[in-house]
Order: C-alpha cells, then sequence, then structure tokens
C-alpha cells in the first residue's frame, strides 16, 4: 500500500508518497527528475519491490515540482548549491537519518550534492544517469559514502563517460552499464535496474 502525505519544510508544504515494509531493515529515499515526480516510481513497482527487500521507502514531490506547492527556500539549478539542503530537512521532518538516497538525472545531481554536504545522514547511495558530476569533481573525490552509478548503455543525454569519471572520483564506488536501456534506465530496463539495487542494498548496512 501506498500512502499519501505531506510534511511542511522551510515554511511551506512539501508532498511525498511512503510505503512501509513489514522487517523495517531501513529506508530508502526516492528522488525524480526535472520532468518527472514521485508519481513515475508507482508504475514499475518500486515501492512494492523495495518493501519486499525489508525496506521503508519515502520519495518526496521537490518543491515546485508534481503535488508539492514552489518553495523559495529550495532551489534546484544546474549547480545544485541548495538542493541538499532540501533532501536534508526533508529526512529531518519525517525523522530518518542513516537512509539510502536513490536519485536519477537531476536527482542523480542533488544525490551527489547531498552526500558532499550531509554525509552523515546518508548511508548509502544510488544515481541513475547523474546531472552534475563536472561541477562537482573536485569535492566528490573526498567522499566515502558507499555509491552504486547506474548509467543506460545508450543515454543519450548525459555521456557515459561522466559515469566512469564518477566512478573514477568517489573511491567507494561502483559502475554498472544497464544494457539496452537510454537516459531513464529504470524505466527502460526495470529488470535489471532492480537486480542491481538490490544487490547494493544487501550489500549495505542500512
Amino acid at each position: 500500500m501506498i500512502d499519501e502525505k505531506y510534511t511542511v519544510i522551510g515554511g511551506s508544504k512539501v508532498f511525498y508518497r511512503t510505503s512501509a515494509s513489514q522487517d523495517h531493515r531501513g529506508s530508502v529515499i526516492l528522488l525524480h527528475g526535472r520532468s518527472f515526480s514521485s508519481k513515475d516510481w508507482i508504475g514499475i513497482k518500486t515501492f512494492e519491490k523495495l518493501t519486499g527487500l525489508g525496506y521503508d521507502v519515502y520519495a518526496p514531490d521537490y518543491p515546485g515540482f508534481g503535488n508539492s506547492p514552489a518553495n523559495p527556500a529550495y532551489g534546484f539549478s544546474r549547480d545544485f548549491r541548495n538542493s541538499s539542503r532540501f533532501v536534508l530537512d526533508f529526512s529531518g521532518s519525517i525523522g530518518l537519518l542513516g537512509f539510502a538516497l536513490v536519485g536519477p538525472s537531476m536527482g542523480g545531481g542533488i544525490t551527489l550534492r547531498t552526500i558532499i554536504d550531509y554525509p552523515d545522514i546518508v548511508s548509502s547511495a544510488i544515481v541513475i544517469g547523474s546531472s552534475g558530476v563536472e561541477p562537482m569533481k573536485d569535492e566528490l573525490s573526498k567522499v566515502d559514502v558507499p555509491l552504486l552509478i547506474l548509467w543506460g548503455e545508450f543515454d543519450d543525454v548525459i555521456k557515459k563517460e561522466d559515469g566512469t569519471t564518477l566512478k573514477n572520483l568517489v573511491r567507494n564506488s561502483e559502475l554498472k552499464i544497464i544494457q539496452g536501456a537510454t537516459h531513464p534506465v529504470y524505466i527502460d530496463n526495470p529488470a535489471a535496474f532492480f537486480d542491481e539495487v538490490k544487490k547494493f542494498l544487501q550489500s549495505q548496512k542500512n
């Protein structure tokens, strides 16, 4: 069952979808891309898959996206400078600490910014065709949060070389190329996506 809720951060409401597991093994926050919202995780049964693995799942709509009203306190510019504050405030508002953070495309950039700015709140991270690698290169070399990097074989939005660069920068990372997939790996090849996510999460102590 997927519940729809609101929390309040920065003086404004933020909409999120959540689903609880029976085992409560850990928590996963699912971010979304620039042209998407939390709703896009539903069609590929992400909530069911992750709760089936024992994880409680939380998927917010960024301010100004989906069902969340805009909030000038949070910016989602291409340098991602203010975006990590959203993850910090959202997770704090619902009482989460030590969660796995998953982000595709723009959400990947937000994820990277978060593990740079607030590494203590994230236990592990997964990025999918992440944007923002080049501007964060110097800072990413200092990151030690376990990171899974997923990239589509035929990604025509963000070049695969960025995935290799990211792998070489973050010492505790692994790169997986998803065969036959374009930019939205999780939509193009959900079976391969979930297989890699499952292996990675189960190798961590969330």
